[in-house]
């Protein structure tokens, strides 16, 4: 993993961060590499867990709509990681090669009637 700022290693880590990192191996298998980063503040990566742990593990929406969104939102923001990685978890979800290619057709679609109402500055 490259990246500006350094992970930090589970084992010098604060003892606050050594028990979130456990609980995210327990969950996960591995602390996800930007949360070895965010570690760096223990408060944002308690935050983190958190939001993560409202915001998506309480969703109402299944996983695999939860999925799609989170790739979608990673093609539009141009995130490298995010992409390989919620391209990993749509495949282990089920989806297919497909389902993915779908997500950039309506992509397209949608952002180029967005371009086109903007530049006749179309109001609702």
């Amino acid at each position: 993993m490259a990246t500006l700022i350094p992970p930090i290693i589970a084992e010098k880590a604060p003892a606050e961060v050594q028990e979130i990192f456990s609980k995210l191996k327990e969950k996960h298998g591995m602390v996800p590499p930007p949360l070895q980063v965010m570690a760096h503040n223990p408060s944002m990566l308690k935050l983190f867990t958190e939001k993560f742990r409202v915001l998506w593990e309480e969703n109402p929406l299944d996983e695999k709509t939860k999925i799609l969104l989170a790739y979608t939102i990673s093609v539009l923001n141009n995130c490298a990681f995010c992409i390989t990685n919620y391209t990993k978890q749509a495949f282990e979800a089920g989806l297919k090669e497909q389902d993915l290619l779908g997500v950039h057709e309506i992509i397209d679609l949608v952002g180029s009637m967005n371009h086109f109402n903007n530049g006749i500055q179309l109001k609702p």
